[in-house]
């Protein structure tokens, strides 16, 4: 009779699960199958999935608001030590990594997106100040032919395909002109 009743079962379907209880199973497991490694070590959360919606990533990775040293006499544009070893130094080859912290530098080409046109630099590390400076033709090239003043924000970022640092000038700072401020 046991028999019986057991071969009866197989012939009619199982009640299926709500759509529900599917899917509260189904996050349930996958929240155990995300948390197994992290229980280890005493966390409850997971360390190997980002949960913050990034709408824009800023291209511009390196930016400098120009101060009067930047657009002085001795044609060079300062820049941060830190802003340079995470940003540029890895984006060059190994030898001009090199170049760029002895007294000669490293050439870099540049391309002023807005005018279309390419510029070499050199960068190199200032022993002085332990920071390092891009310079060259940077007072001709892009300070006086840009029109650059303090305050004014430019950027710069790695282009690999062409093995150049695009460069723009991202905000103007605010300027009386006649009377009126222009942007």
């Amino acid at each position: 009779m046991n028999n019986l009743l057991g071969e009866e079962r197989e012939q009619y379907p199982k009640k299926r699960k709500s759509c529900d209880e599917a899917t509260t199973n189904m996050r349930t497991s996958r929240r155990r199958l995300c948390n197994n490694k992290n229980e280890e070590d005493g966390h409850n959360y997971n360390k190997s999935v980002s949960t913050t919606l990034k709408l824009y990533d800023d291209p511009w990775k390196i930016k400098k608001t120009l101060t009067d040293s930047d657009l002085g006499i001795l044609s060079r544009l300062l820049l941060a030590a830190d802003l340079v070893k995470k940003q540029i130094l890895p984006m060059l080859d190994l030898d001009d990594a090199r170049a760029a912290e002895t007294e000669e530098g490293s050439p870099v080409n540049v391309w002023d997106m807005e005018t279309n046109s390419m510029h070499q630099l050199v960068l190199k590390r200032w022993s002085s100040s332990k920071s390092y400076v891009l310079i060259g033709k940077w007072n001709h090239d892009f300070v006086r032919r840009r029109d650059l003043k303090k305050g004014d924000e430019i950027g710069f970022q790695w282009d690999p395909f062409n093995r150049a640092f695009n460069f723009c000038v991202l905000k103007r700072a605010t300027r009386l002109n006649n009377g009126f401020i222009s942007l």
